[in-house]
């Protein structure tokens, strides 16, 4: 077995595991152990294929919901979504925060750049967030940037008086290859894996990966919980990942703190199977996944669809009355073929007018709702995911679907379609000719298998807030039950937090890493 002791252990190397590791490093001399349960793949392995790039999702991109109606994606690398999301960045909405401090007691947080919230010089949100943007180097999309695809979403909202605005994106002399998907073969998108987390390797943090942690170790202290480390087993570096630090084998690594930054369906699984007290059964509970519905277009003429950069447009129109947003992305081939609706001759005909489609996302910044779950069974060792949509956000879909077969027409496509089999109206499936049978969405039920439903957002499963009885962590991110283990990433957002969460979360891990390192005395570090 691998021993190992340090004062820090961050389990999950994305979006705020990365951040806090570099913020750790950067900010003190603390001894950091870096772990992730992917591996480290980078430029030289990116090949562009995307099944040969399944390894850089959970599950190989087959994680979905327990009845299988639901893909969930989410990185699970080095880096995390950061190496294989598509560069949107979006910043933390004040109105969400704010509304958390309202309604679940959030402390800190502070927008106002002049605050200093617990006391610590200079701690805010505003501040973390422009030493993030400025780290991953976010900035507009220029018109010359903007492929086919989004500029017929941007024509089609034009047409029909709905605003629209283009993406931030964190990349740096982007080659407009267009497989930000499939992880950036030439190093020109700033995500964690080249940013922070060389950062804090550069620093001396040790870097873990194939590291599947099993749990957490807690030890009573006066009666109180504290963890002092986790255990788990390092698997062989799979081919073409970078070599890793320690041998196969057991690990144990033992920590004066814990920080938990797996994500939304991970972290609570690892608390599940941790034993973590759960006196009010809220982990795992209420989870969000900001569900996406595709619409495609058929156009008359050869576009450029998913090369150059895929995502570049954007409409939140509709944000605030309908907390939908419309983004325009496209679909790889062999992701795509999976999206299309149709079986057989049909299927194949659509796949043949490939070249000539156009498609956009409607996404539904979804409620909470406590039956929509993270659930770990003891006895098969499995974790399931629980979703279904609520009566509400049903209606808005159907609200989205609507309106973005309107977009398309507007935009000059010949037919419409929606991944569909559902009847609706005089139609056997959601196959449009004309703007006028747009109407009939309003009839989708979006049936489990009979309408695909894409995610790729999770959050609120370890929620933070100072009610116990409705929270996990504190506003500090802090177990309200075990000492000196914290929580960090999506997870902990009480609710969605109202856009693509990746600024979001690795704003918060900023926030957080800072104040830690201030409050160091707090965990005996």
């Amino acid at each position: 077995m691998t021993r190992r002791d340090c004062d820090v252990l961050i389990i999950g190397a994305g979006a705020a595991g990365g951040v806090l590791a570099a913020t750790l490093s950067e900010q003190s001399s603390l001894d950091i152990v870096l772990v992730e349960k992917g591996g480290y793949f980078g430029a030289e392995f990116f090949n562009q294929r995307e099944l040969d790039m399944r390894v850089l999702y959970a599950k190989r991109n087959e994680r979905s919901t327990a009845d299988g109606a639901i893909v969930v994606r989410g990185g699970e690398c080095v880096g995390g979504g950061t190496t294989v999301n598509y560069a949107l960045c979006l910043n933390p909405v004040r109105r969400v925060w704010d509304g958390w401090k309202r309604d679940v007691g959030l402390e800190g947080f502070s927008f106002d750049e002049r605050a200093s919230d617990y006391g610590i010089p200079g701690l805010n949100l505003t501040r973390a967030l422009t030493e993030v943007r400025h780290r991953i180097n976010v900035h507009s999309a220029s018109d010359e940037e903007v492929n086919d695809n989004n500029r017929i979403f941007e024509r089609g909202c034009r047409a029909l008086g709905i605003t629209t605005k283009r993406f931030e994106l964190n990349m740096d002399r982007c080659l407009e290859c267009g497989f930000c998907g499939q992880g950036c073969a030439y190093d020109r998108k700033m995500g964690t894996m080249i940013t922070y987390i060389a950062d804090a390797l550069e620093r001396g943090v040790q870097l873990i990966h194939h590291c599947d942690i099993d749990h957490l170790i807690f030890r009573s202290t006066a009666g109180t919980p504290t963890v002092v480390g986790a255990r788990g087993r390092v698997r062989p570096t799979r081919q073409g990942s970078r070599p890793n630090s320690v041998s196969p084998g057991a690990i144990e690594i033992g920590a004066k703190v814990v920080i938990v930054c797996s994500g939304a369906i991970e972290s609570p699984v690892l608390l599940f199977r941790s034993g973590h007290p759960d006196p009010h059964m809220v982990i795992g509970k209420g989870l969000v996944l900001h569900p996406s519905l595709p619409i495609i277009g058929i156009m008359d003429d050869v576009i450029t669809n998913y090369r150059g950069i895929d995502s570049t447009v954007y409409s939140d129109h509709f944000l605030e009355s309908h907390h939908i947003l419309f983004l325009g992305i496209f679909g790889h081939p062999v992701f795509g073929s999976a999206i299309l609706p149709g079986f057989g001759v049909e299927h194949f005909n659509t796949m043949r007018a490939y070249t000539r489609s156009a498609a956009f996302g409607a996404s539904v910044f979804d409620s909470v709702d406590l039956a929509n779950r993270v659930e770990w069974v003891p006895a098969q060792g499995k974790s399931f995911i629980h979703y279904r949509l609520g009566d509400g956000d049903r209606e808005r879909f159907r609200f989205a679907a609507q309106k973005g077969v309107e977009i398309l027409f507007a935009a000059g496509a010949r037919e419409v379609l929606l991944p569909s089999e559902e009847p609706i109206g005089p139609l056997p499936a959601p196959r449009f000719r004309d703007a006028r049978q747009a109407r009939y969405c309003r009839e989708l039920r979006f049936a489990p298998h009979l309408t695909t439903i894409t995610s790729a957002h999770c959050q609120a499963t370890v929620k933070m807030g100072e009610d116990r009885r409705r929270s996990v962590v504190n506003s500090r991110g802090e177990s309200h039950a075990v000492r000196n283990l914290l929580v960090c990433d999506s997870s902990v957002f009480p609710t969605s937090c109202g856009a693509s969460p990746m600024l979001s979360v690795m704003t918060m891990a900023r926030y957080q890493g800072t104040r830690l390192v201030a409050e160091r005395a707090r965990y005996g570090l």
